[in-house]
Protein backbone atom coordinates (compact mmCIF):
# COMPACT_ATOMS: atom_id res chain seq x y z
CA UNK A 1 0.00 0.00 0.00
CA UNK A 2 1.23 3.36 -0.86
CA UNK A 3 0.49 6.32 0.95
CA UNK A 4 -0.31 9.78 -0.60
CA UNK A 5 2.34 12.48 0.60
CA UNK A 6 0.19 13.91 3.12
CA UNK A 7 -0.28 11.44 5.15
CA UNK A 8 3.49 10.17 5.42
CA UNK A 9 4.52 14.04 6.51
CA UNK A 10 2.73 13.36 10.14
CA UNK A 11 3.41 9.70 10.48
CA UNK A 12 7.40 10.40 9.82
CA UNK A 13 7.04 13.44 12.50
CA UNK A 14 5.45 10.96 14.41
CA UNK A 15 7.98 8.54 14.20
CA UNK A 16 11.04 11.55 14.97
CA UNK A 17 8.83 12.31 17.89
CA UNK A 18 8.65 9.10 19.50
CA UNK A 19 12.67 8.42 19.48
CA UNK A 20 13.46 11.50 20.52
CA UNK A 21 11.15 10.91 23.72
CA UNK A 22 12.94 7.32 23.96
CA UNK A 23 16.08 8.80 23.59
CA UNK A 24 15.59 11.41 26.36
CA UNK A 25 14.22 8.36 28.24
CA UNK A 26 17.26 6.19 27.60
CA UNK A 27 19.17 9.15 29.21
CA UNK A 28 17.38 10.90 31.99
CA UNK A 29 15.86 7.71 33.82
CA UNK A 30 17.05 7.14 37.18
CA UNK A 31 16.76 4.21 39.97
CA UNK A 32 16.40 4.72 43.92
CA UNK A 33 18.51 1.31 44.24
CA UNK A 34 21.52 -0.88 43.48
CA UNK A 35 18.80 -4.05 42.75
CA UNK A 36 16.57 -1.70 40.59
CA UNK A 37 19.45 -1.09 38.11
CA UNK A 38 20.53 -4.62 38.30
CA UNK A 39 16.91 -5.70 36.75
CA UNK A 40 17.00 -3.22 34.57
CA UNK A 41 17.61 -3.97 30.87
CA UNK A 42 18.06 -0.28 29.73
CA UNK A 43 21.05 -0.34 32.55
CA UNK A 44 22.16 -3.87 31.84
CA UNK A 45 22.79 -3.26 27.58
CA UNK A 46 24.48 -0.25 28.64
CA UNK A 47 27.24 -1.37 30.87
CA UNK A 48 28.00 -4.57 28.64
CA UNK A 49 31.00 -5.03 26.78
CA UNK A 50 30.47 -4.41 22.61
CA UNK A 51 32.26 -7.17 20.98
CA UNK A 52 35.35 -6.57 19.27
CA UNK A 53 36.06 -7.62 15.63
CA UNK A 54 39.05 -9.91 14.93
CA UNK A 55 40.51 -8.51 12.07
CA UNK A 56 43.36 -10.38 10.42
CA UNK A 57 45.20 -8.86 6.60
CA UNK A 58 46.47 -11.43 4.67
CA UNK A 59 50.17 -11.09 4.01
CA UNK A 60 51.50 -10.44 0.56
CA UNK A 61 53.34 -12.39 -1.65
CA UNK A 62 55.42 -11.06 -4.57
CA UNK A 63 55.73 -13.37 -7.30
CA UNK A 64 57.86 -12.74 -10.70
CA UNK A 65 56.31 -13.14 -13.74
CA UNK A 66 58.59 -14.56 -16.60
CA UNK A 67 56.42 -14.58 -19.48
CA UNK A 68 53.57 -11.97 -20.48
CA UNK A 69 51.39 -12.29 -23.23
CA UNK A 70 50.25 -10.27 -25.27
CA UNK A 71 46.70 -10.47 -26.95
CA UNK A 72 45.57 -9.31 -30.51
CA UNK A 73 44.72 -6.03 -30.70
CA UNK A 74 41.15 -5.89 -31.59
CA UNK A 75 39.83 -3.71 -34.43
CA UNK A 76 37.64 -0.25 -33.95
CA UNK A 77 34.64 -2.91 -35.41
CA UNK A 78 34.87 -5.73 -32.43
CA UNK A 79 34.80 -2.48 -30.37
CA UNK A 80 31.51 -1.45 -31.70
CA UNK A 81 29.56 -4.28 -31.64
CA UNK A 82 28.45 -3.96 -27.48
CA UNK A 83 28.32 -0.16 -27.94
CA UNK A 84 25.76 -0.78 -30.94
CA UNK A 85 23.67 -3.15 -28.71
CA UNK A 86 22.81 -0.85 -26.44
CA UNK A 87 22.33 2.53 -28.21
CA UNK A 88 18.34 2.51 -29.11
CA UNK A 89 18.02 4.12 -32.30
CA UNK A 90 15.81 7.14 -32.81
CA UNK A 91 12.11 7.10 -32.65
CA UNK A 92 10.38 7.14 -36.28
CA UNK A 93 7.96 10.00 -36.99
Amino acid sequence: MVLPMRSAKPIAWICLLLMLVSAYGFVAHQHSSFLDEAKCTVCVVAHSASPVAITSLPSAVLVRVLLVILAEPLSAKQRLVPFALTVRPPPAI
